[in-house]
């Protein structure tokens, strides 16, 4: 029994030696106070930096938090959190906070305690009772007349001036943006086009190559005969109509050959283009089926024309 005995009157000697050394206050510079009138408060939390509690809730004061009725808060600073050396050669755990507040209330009003749980123990701070007096009025002071109207010292005229002196930069700027950009416009309107000089294929070459293309893609063998002696025979009008000035637009095959009988084309040059045009004329209007033979003589036909007016062409004029 008496050890039972020793044992509590030591656990209950450790909770108090440990509530000892925690500690929670408010202080405030005063407790009277005129209606509307901001008081700070700070609150203090000391405890053993070395504090084994497994939980610990610190009371930080917020905007939002409620430390009495009739009581505002006004502004809360951040905590400051240090580590000093008491005088038992302990080190504390000092915390510090201010915070303003202000009552519409008169009257006595209390800040509510503030609590810190220490594991299983609640710690509460003092209670701070402010009085909260109405502002004094003198019944015997007079009424104050109103005051006269003060007149505005500058004319229409000076207030335009004052305004164009301070802001003549903008104004400035936004007269020029329009005549800059007009000036802009008119000398790119008014420059002179480059010529662009590109480089001119001759048309031998360029009608070669697109006989060459209709050569190879041989669509003929897919049984595209129609189109096949179309792409030939509308290469050989452009030719014509580049080489000779004939016009081959909407023009039938007689009235192309008839305008070439009067250029300078051999006889023989004359034969071979018209047996080609004869031949895709009856591919295109009476669907014959041309030969795979008739099919690569009208494309050997339109190459060999194509050489030979074009090197006559060159002849004549060296000579």
């Amino acid at each position: 029994m008496k050890l039972i005995i020793s044992i509590l009157c030591l656990f209950l000697v450790s909770i108090t030696f440990a509530q000892d050394n925690i500690s929670i206050s408010l202080k405030a510079a005063k407790n009277n106070l005129e209606i509307g009138e901001p008081l700070t408060v700070k609150l203090t939390i000391d405890f053993p930096a070395n504090n084994n509690n497994q939980q610990i809730i610190l009371p930080i004061v917020t905007d939002s938090a409620k430390l009495g009725e009739g009581i505002e808060i006004w502004e809360t600073s951040l905590p400051i959190d240090t580590i000093i050396e008491n005088n038992k050669g302990e080190y504390i755990k000092h915390i510090e906070q201010s915070f303003t507040i202000a009552s519409f209330d008169t009257g006595a009003i209390d800040i509510n305690p503030l609590q810190a749980i220490f594991g299983q123990d609640t710690i509460l701070s003092n209670v701070i009772s402010l009085t909260i007096s109405a502002v004094a009025i003198d019944k015997d002071a007079k009424l104050k007349s109103n005051k006269a109207i003060i007149e505005d010292p500058f004319t229409t005229w000076e207030k335009i001036k004052l305004w164009l002196k301070e802001y003549w930069v903008i104004i400035t700027v936004i007269i020029l943006i329009p005549i800059v950009l007009l000036v802009i416009y008119i000398l790119l309107k008014n420059r002179p086009e480059k010529e662009i000089l590109k480089d001119i294929i001759p048309l031998n070459v360029r009608t070669l190559e697109q006989l060459n293309k209709i050569e190879k893609d041989q669509i003929w063998k897919g049984g595209a005969y129609k189109q096949y002696h179309s792409e030939v025979t509308g290469v050989i009008w452009m030719y014509l109509s580049e080489r000779y000035q004939i016009a081959t637009f909407e023009k039938t095959s007689d009235e192309i050959l008839k305008q070439l009988r009067y250029k300078t084309v051999s006889n023989d040059q004359f034969m071979q283009i018209q047996k080609l045009m004869q031949l895709a004329d009856l591919v295109k209007f009476a669907k014959t089926i041309p030969s795979p033979s008739d099919n690569e003589g009208v494309l050997a036909i339109a190459k060999e024309f194509i050489h030979a007016t074009y090197e006559s062409q060159y002849k004549t004029i060296e000579e």
